[in-house]
Parts: C-alpha cells; structure tokens; sequence
C-alpha cells in the first residue's frame, strides 16, 4: 500500500502544458503522480483502465498514451493526429478513452467513458486531453489535443529523434 503514495513531482521526465483557470479549478493528477484507476468499457464489457496501462499491447510493457475525449465532437481530428504523431515511437501505445460517441484511430483500443469515471479520475471533464503514463504507472506528460507538437517534443526529448536508430531512442532518457 506504501507504493501507492509514491510521486516524483520534480522528475525530469514531466512535463504539463494544461493551463487556464478551468484546468485548475478541475482536481486531477498531476506528472509524476500515480495514474488513477478507472472503469472504463471495451467491446461492450466494462473492464479497468489499468490492463491498458501496465500492458499496454498485452504482451509487454511500455508507454500508455491515453486521448480523452472531453465529450467534444470536435477531438476527433485532434486525437487521430495526436495517435499519428506518436506513431514512430513503438513504445508508446495509444489508447481512446471517449465520453463521445466512438470513433476508430487505426489500431488503438477504444475504451468507452460515456459514465465520465475516467474522465473525472484524470480531471478532464469537458477537455480533450492527451495523457502519457509511463511504464510504472506514473503520469509524465499532460497536454491538450489541440496541441500535439507538445508531445511530439516530448517524444523527441524523451526517446530521441524518431528517425533515429533504436539503441539511439532511450540515450536521452534520465529518471
């Protein structure tokens, strides 16, 4: 239970480009904090967030991008090229999380949120959102859907140019 209370709120890792008086008087985690639980639906059977976290293609570990919704119609665009920009890096794995009506982004599972739980546990209600959780369940980077060249930075400060080799990708990566 201890471990639950861990954060790294200084890590070098994080990284926050949600701002305006609406974000701040919504409560939600923060980078470097725990990724919350949430029950969300897939296929039609209600099922926890966390499998999508921790093992995010079922096999192995890696980076779970989540892409909320905000019940806008107008995320859809914005959450496909956010799934795009991500795309050369294979240990990120996006996943849909919508309170709206359900859209396809090539291959990222869509989780349904039409109960908002998810959306409330991240603090997200009514903002199309893009939040990376690393592998060990932290948040580490929270950004709007409008602005993916946020987390195109990100990507590239974190793993390393994307045109780059493999063994380049985690050279910049400091805990």
């Amino acid at each position: 239970m201890q471990q639950l209370s861990v954060s790294y709120p200084k890590s070098a890792l994080n990284a926050d480009h949600l701002t305006g008086l609406a974000h701040l008087l919504q409560r939600g985690p923060k980078p470097g904090e725990r990724a919350p639980e949430a029950e969300v639906v897939d296929a039609g059977r209600v099922t926890s967030l966390f499998p999508y976290l921790y093992n995010p293609d079922g096999h192995t570990t890696g980076w779970a991008l989540l892409c909320f919704d905000g019940r806008s119609a107008d995320a859809q665009l914005p959450l496909r090229a956010a799934i795009e920009a991500v795309a050369p890096w294979r240990t990120v794995r996006p996943r849909l999380v919508l309170a709206g009506p359900v859209f396809v982004a090539g291959e990222a599972p869509v989780l349904s949120d039409l109960d908002g739980k998810a959306h409330g546990a991240y603090g997200l209600e009514g903002q199309p959102a893009l939040v990376l959780v690393r592998p060990d369940g932290h948040i580490a980077f929270r950004g709007s859907a409008d602005h993916t060249e946020q987390l195109t930075a990100y990507c590239v400060r974190v793993f390393g140019d994307a045109s780059a080799g493999v063994s380049a990708r985690y050279s910049n990566l400091k805990c």
